[in-house]
């Protein structure tokens, strides 16, 4: 079966033309569909990936042609159109950060959990490209996990390609915040999964280093303690300084590391970098570092919309789900609710 997909919005362009790139030599799904508000924009996503242009959400929900929708708009359409979408019966890969309020979240979760369709939140990559980590931590290849450490730092974010401006990325009216939720939700969603744990205790701090002139911040940095005693950190930025003014630096140039530390070794994964894995284990006179060959000429994987449609044959729950995007949001608000306060904040994130 070729599942039929639609891309609503454009706010998120890097991950719709994630998408759009890598379906072309991929045979389970095919692009039929985007829409967006701006004419501009959808119209030049359109003629480069060869699908039809609908300015209207609602004229691409109502369509029996399309099976999965992959929103990518900005924060403040996400929640509304998620519920759309769902109550159409389409699939969904939901944008990220999901909503701008808790209780937006909890409305989404409601209305998607009654609908049945497949959710696959877009936070969730962390879970499908570190499965092997995980898989190592499960084996006890470090003893037993005891610290997680993410550093993520990038140059500000566009609100299009090559536009040099963050534009909605930055509004307060769009967002929840600006980098430390931005970058940060996906380490916290990989946290909580790598930790097997909840967040109890969230001690955090944010403010503008580089850009001070924005409403929101371009750095944030906060410590996690997990009811199972692991203890986690993570900075997000946008900190990286670009070689010119009007745009962001080359992504080559971010740094974005994962280290595990447990009570028999340590595991190091880090992006851009070649070796970009290590481990050393309990008794090794030295780190070994391992590099990851990819698949010569192999054509891409649109993930995660392989995930999802693999869930919706197979019938199986995805490795992340709208409740664990919507626990991972409450714990990334009570961080920046710990820096306004300039407090650590409780939290209770017991199974319901």
């Amino acid at each position: 079966m070729i599942h039929r997909v639609a891309v609503l919005g454009l706010g998120h362009w890097y991950s719709a033309y994630g998408l759009a790139r890598a379906l072309p030599e991929y045979p389970q799904a095919t692009l039929v569909a985007a829409a967006d508000p701006d004419p501009r924009r959808l119209s030049t996503y359109c003629d480069t990936f060869r699908c039809e242009a609908v300015a209207d959400y609602t004229d691409v929900l109502s369509r029996e042609d399309v099976d999965i929708v992959h929103i990518a708009a900005p924060v403040r359409d996400i929640p509304e159109l998620t519920m759309r979408a769902a109550r159409a019966g389409k699939h969904i890969v939901m944008g990220k950060p999901m909503a701008m309020t808790v209780a937006q979240a909890d409305e989404m979760v409601r209305v998607v959990e009654a609908s049945g369709v497949t959710c696959v939140p877009f936070q969730g990559l962390m879970r499908l490209r570190h499965q092997a980590i995980k898989a190592r931590v499960a084996a006890g290849e470090i003893g037993d996990l005891a610290v997680m450490h993410q550093t993520g730092r990038w140059a500000i974010a566009e609100d299009w390609y090559m536009s040099g401006t963050p534009g909605w990325f930055v509004d307060p009216a769009q967002v929840p915040g600006g980098a430390f939720i931005d970058e940060g939700i996906y380490w916290i969603d990989l946290f909580r999964w790598l930790a097997g744990s909840e967040v109890v205790e969230v001690d955090a701090r944010m403010r503008n280093i580089v850009h001070r002139d924005l409403p929101v911040e371009d750095w944030g940095f906060a410590v996690f303690t997990f009811a199972n005693g692991v203890t986690a950190t993570l900075e997000a930025s946008w900190t990286i300084n670009a070689p010119r003014v009007t745009g962001p630096s080359p992504k080559r140039n971010s740094v974005v590391r994962l280290e595990l530390v447990g009570t028999r070794g340590e595991l190091m994964e880090q992006w851009f970098r070649s070796p970009g894995g290590a481990v050393l284990k309990a008794g090794a006179e030295d780190w070994v570092f391992e590099r990851v060959s990819e698949e010569a000429f192999g054509p891409a994987t649109p993930m995660p919309l392989h995930h999802l449609i693999t869930c919706v044959e197979q019938g199986v729950t995805p490795a992340a789900t709208i409740r664990d995007a919507r626990d991972s949001f409450v714990v990334a608000m009570a961080a920046y609710e710990s820096a306004r306060q300039g407090r650590p904040v409780r939290l209770d994130l017991a199974p319901r």
